[in-house]
């Protein structure tokens, strides 16, 4: 078989920094995938930084240093409730206490009905004679649900640009690459619609959600797991999934989808795997003395 051509990529360098001091840099470098769906994310990384669109949210490092632990991000959650709400009255409960997920729940059905489906954003407007903050607010209160849903969850590194537009669908052989496999030190593809997917259903109990999205478009955006799941683990969370479906088959037939429609696919596609000769533990340790994400190159 052929070699893929990568757009005359082959590996990426995530720079790590700090709040304090950009100039103390922590390089890892990655393997590009050899998969037909990486050219397709690449081109979307080239239009963010021809657009020169910054990363979005440079300090979503979960679980590697202390910035990001449950009860700090459960306050940061509130202090942006009430900043958005300073503008606009849009949320009427604050979370008090991790694990309370039915207020976790509550909160990301008003982030759906007020974001809307991906760009819809641009042309609402609940937006208009607002500071630009306001929406940035509104996201970031989207994505601290998402920390406080994960206090389990494994240490990962979120690199976004929400910026970019999200105009790039998956077709069926983008799908044929999704796994719920999960392997220490693997980018993976990032849901980057507005909703909840089947995975977030699952795991959430959720009766507040606006609207059920699958993953449909797909974007830059991307995600550093740095743990390796078991496999029973992954035939547990599998399971989960198609319980899920099978008990919610007329719901989503509803919204247009069949139990076989391959946009009903659960995980993520890998992209790039690290390159390194160092420890699991030992990554983890130098990796926790940084706080940001400062670039992500193509070599």
């Amino acid at each position: 078989m052929s070699k893929l051509k990568m757009h005359d990529y082959n590996t990426i360098l995530v720079r790590f920094s700090k709040t304090n001091n950009h100039n103390d840099c922590y390089d890892l470098k990655f393997q590009l995938e050899q998969n037909t769906f990486v050219p397709k994310w690449i081109d979307r990384v080239n239009h963010a930084k021809r657009r020169q669109d910054p990363i979005s949210e440079p300090w979503a490092m979960k679980g590697l240093n202390n910035n990001l632990d449950p009860e700090n991000c459960r306050i940061r959650l509130n202090e942006l409730i009430d900043k958005v709400n300073s503008y606009e009255p849009l949320f009427q409960r604050k979370l008090d206490f991790i694990g309370d997920q039915d207020t976790l729940n509550q909160i990301h059905s008003v982030f759906e009905k007020h974001h809307g489906q991906l760009d819809d954003w641009l042309s609402n407007p609940l937006f208009e004679n607002k500071p630009k903050e306001f929406r940035e607010w509104l996201s970031q209160i989207n994505q601290f649900v998402h920390l406080c849903e994960g206090e389990k969850s494994a240490p990962n590194v979120r690199i976004v640009w929400f910026d970019l537009p999200k105009t790039e669908q998956f077709n069926t052989d983008d799908y044929r690459l999704f796994t719920n496999q999960r392997e220490f030190g693997t980018i993976y593809s990032l849901y980057a619609d507005v909703g909840k997917n089947i995975e977030s259903l699952a795991e959430d109990d959720d009766d507040h959600h606006h609207d059920f999205v699958p993953n449909l478009h797909y974007s830059a955006d991307c995600r550093i797991i740095f743990e390796t799941l078991d496999q029973n683990t992954v035939a547990f969370r599998e399971l989960s999934y198609n319980h899920y479906k099978n008990d919610n088959k007329a719901y989503l037939n509803s919204k247009g989808y069949n139990l076989d429609d391959p946009r009903l696919t659960t995980g993520h596609i890998p992209l790039a795997k690290l390159i390194t000769n160092k420890s699991e533990s030992q990554i983890l340790q130098e990796l926790s003395e940084y706080d940001l994400v400062q670039d992500f190159i193509l070599l």
